[in-house]
């Protein structure tokens, strides 16, 4: 099928949303909503590890190009324990709009639809309040799930680093460019075209740091001449923890044979990883450069888009009037493990990076490690634009928490992880202990956080640790409970059946 392609300006046009003149430059200042409810910025990017971002000042973090997430962070809160509840793109993005776990919204992997018609989700629920909404970018839920945008323009899989095509109310359409800019772009006409007597929804869904990763040709020489430092975990040999020790997304040999032949014989998109003359260890120390390097080029460009939002609400005068928030669908290994990719239920890829500003009620340069969830994203954002929370949400909202009247909001957090490349499994996070089960019957582990927070000693079968133990699966069978998950939900017991439930083969990624 051919697809046509077109400018922005045109672009939004037959999509449905007029561009005034100057539309690319900021707008006069809004007036004053009579409410005074806050504009909500949500700019999520995709496997952005918050080991990336300068001021989450973790051992990858001085070499992280981030000053705008960073400066965000100075103005406003960061939180050091914000979790998703699966640590995949689809089942992610479902939870944050439908404030549910998986096994409500039935997002279990990446082949499940969401349909959610006549359901209230986030954006159904501000739109009836009178916020106008958008949402930019990657999108990543098949189904019938757009209800409560005004307009959208979204990519339904992964979408191209380069060229990028959307779906709009209008059918297809495509932009030339790099992903990054484009739909910044885009985000910064439809705010230009906005009817500014209503305060505003917009998601602004980044495709990056996704792999395979595609840089901006800008930051082709950025960290050039520059050795990376490997991560404390990097040669871990999973000694007692077999589990953590299945996860298949390896640095080598996997990724380093991704790279050195490209993948399905198409080459790698930056290049060929020459490996002449080097041994097994030499080629895992190059693949890992290699990797550390494209991911960290793909965040640069996140980190300026996130600039060119903030100097636009600046430059207009809404910005202290705009709760801004960064996030990410889940974590990332970048090396840590050996691993990089996602899934396993160690922090790498559990943590969310999340910062927020809203000076009228967050205090600037400030820091929480209350434990939070993505199921909770709904619910505080709805609390914040004053907005009845709809009682089939199963999220708490932290709005507490960013308002500085609160520093605990769960005592545990829940995960369970139903997909591919690493055994099925699940467990629970409190702020000082981890407990994971596998499906597979591979041992239990128990991890203490705050004298191991690398993770790297199971300490299930210490006798130091036999009340921590105890306690642990009593937390774990009570927020079973809590969030209504019944034995053949859990991770392994459902396998056999995902077949028939699902709409779309696992092409969909």
């Amino acid at each position: 099928m051919v697809r046509a392609t077109w400018t922005r300006r045109a672009f939004l046009q037959r999509s449905g949303v007029w561009l005034a003149a100057g539309f690319l430059g900021p707008a006069a200042a809004a007036p004053k909503q009579a409410a005074q409810r806050p504009n909500i910025l949500f700019i999520m990017s995709d496997d952005h590890s918050a080991n990336a971002i300068g001021a989450c000042r973790q051992w990858l973090s001085p070499y992280a190009r981030t000053p705008n997430i960073d400066r965000l962070a100075g103005e406003g809160m960061l939180l050091t324990n914000c979790l998703c509840t699966n640590s995949l793109c689809a089942p992610s993005r479902a939870s944050i709009i439908t404030g549910q776990y998986s096994h409500q919204h039935g997002v279990y992997t990446l082949r499940e639809f969401l349909d959610i018609a006549g359901q209230e989700t986030l954006p159904v629920a501000l739109q009836r309040a009178g916020y106008q909404t958008a949402v930019i970018g990657k999108w990543h839920l098949h189904g019938n799930n757009t209800h409560g945008f005004d307009h959208y323009a979204i990519t339904r899989g992964q979408g191209s680093y380069f060229d990028p095509s959307f779906e709009t109310k209008d059918g297809k359409r495509r932009c030339r460019g790099y992903a990054t800019d484009v739909y910044t772009d885009l985000c910064l006409e439809w705010l230009g075209s906005r009817d500014r007597t209503k305060p505003f929804f917009l998601m602004c869904h980044h495709k990056a740091a996704h792999g395979l990763w595609q840089y901006a040709p800008r930051h082709a020489d950025m960290y050039e001449n520059e050795v990376i430092p490997e991560p404390e975990t990097f040669w871990d040999d999973f000694a007692g923890r077999p589990g953590a020790g299945s996860k298949s997304a390896r640095i080598a040999p996997s990724l380093a044979e991704l790279m050195i032949s490209g993948k399905r014989g198409h080459g790698w998109p930056t290049g060929n990883l020459d490996v002449t003359g080097l041994d097994e260890r030499q080629r895992k120390q190059a693949a890992y450069q290699k990797y550390v390097k494209d991911y960290l080029r793909c965040v640069a460009g996140i980190d300026e888009s996130v600039g060119r939002l903030y100097q636009y609400l600046k430059d207009e005068g809404t910005l202290d009037d705009t709760l801004v928030i960064y996030t990410s669908d889940q974590g990332m290994y970048l090396g840590e493990h050996g691993f990089y990719d996602k899934r396993l239920m160690l922090d790498e890829a559990l943590k969310m990076p999340f910062v927020a500003r809203y000076p009228k009620a967050i205090r600037s340069g400030t820091i929480s490690d209350a434990v939070v969830n993505n199921v909770d994203f709904a619910p505080m954002l709805l609390e914040c634009a004053g907005v009845r929370v709809p009682a089939v949400m199963q999220g708490r909202s932290f709005w507490p928490v960013l308002h500085g009247k609160t520093s605990v909001h769960r005592k545990a957090s829940f995960y369970a992880f139903y997909s591919n490349g690493v055994s099925e499994h699940y467990g629970i996070r409190t702020d000082r202990h981890k407990l994971i089960v596998y499906a597979n019957g591979s041992p239990r582990e128990l991890y203490d956080l705050q004298k191991d927070p690398i993770e790297v000693h199971n300490r299930y079968h210490d006798s130091n640790y036999a009340e921590v133990v105890e306690e642990m699966e009593r937390q774990l069978q009570h927020v079973i409970g809590e969030v209504g998950i019944t034995s053949d939900q859990l991770p392994g017991a459902r396998s056999g059946g995902r077949a028939a439930r699902s709409k779309k083969s696992d092409r969909v990624r």
